[in-house]
C-alpha cells in the first residue's frame, strides 16, 4: 500500500492581491501581527512569504503614489500638479537643511567640555555664588 500525498497542509502562496495588500497595509503603519490577522495568515507566515514586502513597503507605495499623482500632472489635472510642486518644494527644503547639516562641522569630545564649562562659570547651577551685598549705601 503506497502513503497518500495528500495528507497535511497545503503550503503557503501567496497571491498578488496579498502581496499588494501586505504593502498597503505596513506602508499604513499596520504592525506585522495586524497585517498577519488581516490576510488570514500567522505573523511567521507572513513573515517567510513577505519578507520584501515588509522590507520596501514604504518606499514602494510612496513611488507608487508619487508616480500616479505625477502622470495625473503631466496629464493636466491642477490639482495634482499643485500637490507635485508642494512635495517637490518640501524635498527640497529638507534636502537644504541636510546640507547644512553637513556643512557645518560637529564639535569634537573637548569643544563639547569647554562650552559645558563655560555654562557652569557663565551662572548655571553649578556657578559659585556671587559674593554679598552691602546693606549701607554711602551716597
Amino acid at each position: 500500500m503506497a502513503g497518500n500525498k495528500n495528507s497535511g497542509r497545503h503550503q503557503f502562496k501567496p497571491t498578488a492581491e496579498q502581496r499588494e495588500k501586505v504593502l498597503v497595509l505596513k506602508a499604513g503603519g499596520m504592525s506585522n501581527e495586524a497585517i498577519a490577522e488581516a490576510i488570514g495568515v500567522s505573523s511567521p507566515t507572513l513573515a517567510k512569504h513577505f519578507p520584501s514586502e515588509l522590507d520596501r513597503a514604504t518606499a514602494k507605495v510612496r513611488a507608487d503614489v508619487l508616480m500616479a499623482r505625477y502622470r495625473s500632472a503631466i496629464g493636466g489635472n491642477v490639482s495634482a500638479q499643485t500637490k507635485m510642486l508642494e512635495v517637490i518644494g518640501a524635498a527640497a527644503a529638507g534636502d537644504r537643511v541636510k546640507d547644512r547639516e553637513k556643512a557645518q562641522p560637529k564639535p569634537g569630545k573637548k569643544e563639547v567640555q569647554q562650552q559645558a564649562a563655560e555654562t557652569v562659570a557663565g551662572g548655571g547651577k553649578f556657578a559659585p555664588p556671587a559674593g554679598p551685598r552691602m546693606v549701607v549705601n554711602n551716597t
